[in-house]
């Protein structure tokens, strides 16, 4: 596989990010209505194709830059140009164009064919060809989630220009025959789409790739989305979020895998109707994933608007322009009849009550694993090399789970306090050197320690009207306490690794104020009970003690 930058182990963030995704579940799909008395009404709208039900903005092919969903009208053509551009913190960029053509089938299947071109390192050329098929288990919502099956066979034409891991010593088989030529590889994925009140698209893809030959590298993860129009009359504008995760190992690496996680917004612009703009610049979340990771799409959709393609589900995009009657009054006027009132999820007055899971990420490179004669060594010359490690929470991640209990008194701002605890471990050591005895004991310890923080918090929150979903923000301000340890080398004597006295001073926990932020989205399941999940970045006293947490959890109103 290929890649220059080896990625923060990030593999026990899937659970909590897969938690997220398990909030977009079924939800009314309309919202409005309306009906005329004794005439016959011929509604019209810009031709936009339908794939068996689905909403146009689903029946794409390429939902965003990074995912797929559901299949194409049968008989229509997908043709895109993708552009993806990955910024690393060391070495140059690297540029990849992809090219490809799809085409919808009956019973809705789709086959399609790729290219994919690669820049880097001023040089460049066709790395692969693919062939593509997919097959949607059902018409549109007769399956929750759409679920839709994805089968792709690359054929490798080119030379390897970038490792995705680092080479093995010695260059390989680089100096004797050149570049390696990029291997054959299979990939399947697993295509899930739903959109929610009319107002919500959402898309979520897993896969699975395996190369045949090589490294025999292999990549798992997930990519996802979720659009919301912005100008809705023919949905020119949306805007939303997407994000991706990789899991990249090779036949020699399968127990030290590399990971990716990248994040950001996303925005589709439809020029025409048949045209679309997509622009997607996401932004690595470790240390050593890409700086940035820029997509940009521009694809073309024509072809098969009506041949067994059932009107589509959602209707936000078709407007009232014509009233005819077959008699000689089709000019009367129609009457509107109001939409039914719809059920409230939540309250304008009540308490909440979380119960979550929690998963918190460090600001700092994990590498505390200098070597303890360079510690004594740098230190007895004024520098001491102590690793890079976070100085609070201590390694790149760890475990927990917490609380809280709100109150809103009203419908979209609440008060509380929460409180959490955290699994930690942060590397440690204990020197002690005297050179006239002689005597140099040096080993590594661990402090396994648990961290907790009580925080009071103020929550804004905006239920959305007619569905289940409240985005939310909230802010807080506590104290952490249970990390910060710390060990320090003392030396006397000359600037000598073997000739200096050393002795280390071990210090333990301390409290510290911690401020906190961040967003999430809630999914109320009933009336009482509802699912949250968002992120949220912790501020301590500087950048080596600040984090990250994702949270998932349930949420009970009363």
């Amino acid at each position: 596989m290929r890649k220059t930058s080896r990625f923060v182990e990030l593999g026990g963030l899937i659970p909590l990010v897969a938690c997220a995704c398990l909030i977009f579940l079924a939800a009314s799909p309309s919202l409005f209505a309306q009906a005329a008395t004794e005439q016959s009404i011929v509604v019209t709208g810009e031709e936009v194709p339908s794939a068996y039900g689905a909403p146009p903005g689903l029946s794409r092919s390429r939902f965003s830059n990074t995912v797929n969903a559901y299949v194409l009208p049968p008989w229509s053509f997908f043709f895109g140009e993708l552009y993806e551009g990955q910024g690393f913190r060391h070495g140059p960029p690297d540029h990849l164009f992809t090219q490809e053509i799809e085409m919808g089938l009956p019973y809705r299947f789709n086959v399609a064919a790729e290219t994919e071109l690669e820049r880097f390192n001023s040089g460049g050329g066709v790395q692969t060809v693919s062939l593509e098929a997919r097959w949607a288990l059902a018409d549109w919502n007769k399956i929750p989630l759409n679920p839709t099956i994805f089968a792709e066979y690359k054929f490798g034409v080119g030379t390897i220009r970038r490792e995705e891991v680092p080479p093995p010593p010695g260059g390989g088989e680089e100096e004797e025959s050149g570049p390696p030529k990029v291997p054959d590889a299979y990939e399947v994925r697993l295509l899930l789409a739903q959109d929610f009140g009319e107002r919500v698209e959402w898309a979520m893809n897993w896969f699975f790739e395996k190369e045949n030959t090589g490294d025999r590298g292999r990549e798992w993860g997930f990519s996802q989305a979720a659009l919301m129009p912005v100008l809705l009359p023919n949905e020119r504008l949306k805007v939303g979020i997407e994000m991706q995760y990789r899991n990249v190992t090779t036949k020699d690496t399968r127990g030290d895998a590399v990971n990716s996680f990248v994040i950001g917004p996303t925005v589709a612009w439809k020029p025409t109707a048949q045209t679309r703009l997509d622009i997607s610049p996401l932004f690595g979340c470790t240390h050593d994933s890409p700086v940035a990771d820029v997509f940009v799409a521009f694809s073309w959709l024509f072809g098969g608007e009506r041949a067994e393609a059932e009107a589509p589900v959602s209707t936000r995009f078709r407007y009232l322009s014509k009233v005819s009657r077959s008699d000689k009054d089709s000019d009367k006027e129609m009457k509107q009849v109001a939409p039914p009132p719809c059920r409230e999820w939540y309250g304008d007055r009540e308490w909440n009550v979380n119960l979550w899971g929690t998963y918190a990420f460090t600001n700092t490179e994990f590498a505390p694993n200098p070597s303890l004669v360079d510690i004594v060594q740098s230190t007895s010359e004024g520098n001491p090399v102590l690793g890079t490690y976070d100085h609070y929470i201590g390694g790149d991640h760890a475990w927990g789970g917490g609380g809280d209990i709100k109150y809103f008194f009203c419908r979209y701002v609440g008060l509380g306090v929460e409180g959490f605890a955290l699994d930690a471990s942060k590397p440690g050591f204990d020197i002690f050197e005297d050179p006239t005895v002689p005597i140099f004991v040096h080993r590594r310890i661990n402090h396994d320690h648990t961290i907790g923080a009580v925080l009071g918090t103020l929550t804004l929150r905006y239920p959305i009207p007619c569905t289940h979903l409240a985005p939310y923000a909230w802010a807080g301000v506590g104290a952490i306490f249970g990390g910060g340890e710390r060990d320090i080398v003392h030396t006397q004597g000359p600037p000598d690794a073997f000739g200096v006295h050393a002795e280390t001073d071990h210090f333990g926990s301390e409290t510290k104020v911690l401020g906190q932020f961040g967003a999430g989205l809630e999914f109320r399941f009933a009336r009482h009970i509802g699912w949250t999940n968002d992120l949220s970045f912790g501020v301590i006293d500087g950048p080596q003690n600040n984090f990250g947490m994702f949270r998932s959890g349930l949420n009970f109103a009363f």
